[in-house]
């Protein structure tokens, strides 16, 4: 699997699981996620460039969190992401709880707060 991701996706991908609870892994492991495009950046650049997120947020969990915070559904966000819906639910879960929220609308605006848009 590390020879088919490349070492970068493949400990992205080890470290998310790694940080799952064991109810979270299980709701996970019928999605699919796809590795993304590799850039002709060297890795020291893209590191470099890495942003730090509030609250321990992943950046996959601040880009779903954008997603939502501009109103889509669910759905949408899965289909704009090419994941399933159940891997949508299970990002907000864990991000709901970093962020110390229970709504959307809560959700929304902690982002509108900390400038994530």
């Amino acid at each position: 699997m590390r020879d088919n991701l490349g070492e970068e996706a493949f400990q992205a991908a080890l470290a998310e699981g790694r940080a799952m609870t064991p109810e979270q892994a299980l709701a996970a492991r019928g999605s699919v996620m796809l590795p993304r495009p590799l850039t002709s950046e060297p890795t020291a650049a893209r590191h470099a460039k890495s942003p730090r997120y509030p609250a321990g947020l992943t950046a996959r969990e601040v880009e779903i969190l954008r997603l939502v915070a501009q109103g889509l559904t669910d759905a949408q966000v899965a289909e704009q992401l090419v994941i399933s819906p159940r891997t949508v639910n299970f990002h907000l879960t864990s991000i709901y709880s970093k962020l110390g929220v229970s709504s959307r609308s809560a959700a929304t605006h902690y982002v509108i707060e900390h400038h994530l848009i």
